[in-house]
């Protein structure tokens, strides 16, 4: 049985007061100048931490899952609030809290007309891919608001702005920019497996279709940021700050390529995709801790080569602290945790960390 209107606004209005008890305007400006700081390349008094504990109060509280969240933007809000902001604020840490659009990795892809479906236990997924022939005739308009799912990722922004705004929570929770993906992500969502034997088949058609894919980026991110009135060269996005670009770009399919291949197709969109906001820094997954996989390290040369890059983020594995250094060396800073060993005494995995 769903809950009435009402009893909704009940919840949210819970977790508002859960959050107001333990939120502090002093401690996330600090997180922000640690943060800005630590991507400037300047000196901060410390290395920001960001950490999240459970909350009993919510244990007994219920969720919805993603195709509720998707079609009314208060449960979605109120599942942000509730799994996301009050667990990170309930620690002294350098968490920038925001919460988004939570329409999923589509929202570029549907510019494409790319067909999706949203299922209860995942956000939206593609269910067709775009045909060659329909990625050649494909032009993004200058206006983009009412192509795609774009009239409901606004919907959920401008309620996510009014709500938090309503709470008293607006001088504290960021609203930040929707998933973005990044330029090969989009491509490879759109046209499917395809676009490997592409990348030797028809070299020409992957440029065209990654520079298409570039500017539905930029645009959605422009969207965004008129929205939410953040400045062009900053942004926010999984409790990360950043003023000197707009946040997170993903590579999860980059990883699939060899190094050569990256250069080629990916590295010079993605270089213009972070140069339009000021730079930025990217996630990717792939492998598990202990797991013995390390997809994408063989990337980082690469992606090192973009100076608009600040930052990576990554799940795989590996040596982690050798990778750690090897990003000092080439400039870039490491989004992620240390990972604790197995039965490792916590003294230990302190001075590991160190």
């Amino acid at each position: 049985m769903q809950p009435k209107t009402s009893e909704l606004k009940s919840l949210l209005e819970h977790v508002s007061k859960l959050i107001h008890s333990r939120i502090s305007g002093e401690r996330i400006n600090m997180a922000k100048k640690r943060q800005a700081d630590t991507f400037a390349g300047n000196i901060s008094d410390y290395i920001p931490m960001l950490t999240t504990k459970p909350v009993q109060e919510t244990m007994e509280l219920p969720s919805f899952n993603w195709k509720e969240q998707w079609y009314d933007p208060t449960k979605s809000l109120y599942m942000q609030l509730k799994d996301g902001i009050l667990p990170a604020v309930s620690l002294d840490n350098d968490v920038v809290p925001m919460v988004r659009a939570d329409t999923g990795v589509i929202n570029c892809m549907s510019l494409f007309d790319v067909e999706h479906e949203t299922p209860e236990h995942t956000k939206p997924v593609v269910t067709k891919y775009v045909s060659k022939e329909a990625l050649i005739e494909v032009q993004i308009p200058d206006d983009i608001s009412d192509q795609g799912i774009m009239p409901r990722m606004i919907e959920h922004m401008r309620h996510h702005i009014s709500m938090l705004k309503e709470l008293g929570l607006a001088e504290y929770i960021i609203v930040g920019h929707c998933d973005l993906q990044g330029p090969f992500d989009i491509a490879a969502m759109v046209r499917g497996h395809d676009i490997f034997t592409d990348m030797y088949d028809d070299p020409d058609f992957v440029h065209m279709l990654m520079g298409k894919c570039t500017v539905a980026y930029i645009e959605v991110t422009e969207l965004c940021k008129t929205l939410n009135g953040n400045p062009p060269n900053c942004g926010a996005s999984s409790g990360i700050w950043m003023e000197n670009g707009l946040g997170r770009m993903c590579g999860d399919s980059d990883i699939l390529v060899s190094e050569q291949l990256h250069r080629e197709f990916i590295q010079p969109y993605q270089r213009k995709a972070f140069a339009a906001f000021g730079g930025g820094w990217l996630h990717y997954c792939g492998g598990v801790q202990g797991g013995g996989r390390a997809e994408g390290l063989h990337l980082h040369d690469s992606y090192a080569e973009i100076d608009e890059l600040h930052a990576l983020n990554f799940t795989t594995g590996g040596d982690w602290l050798a990778e750690m250094k090897r990003l000092k060396n080439l400039g870039k800073i490491f989004i992620g945790t240390v990972p604790r060993d197995e039965g490792q005494p916590l003294a230990d995995y302190f001075r590991k960390a160190l």
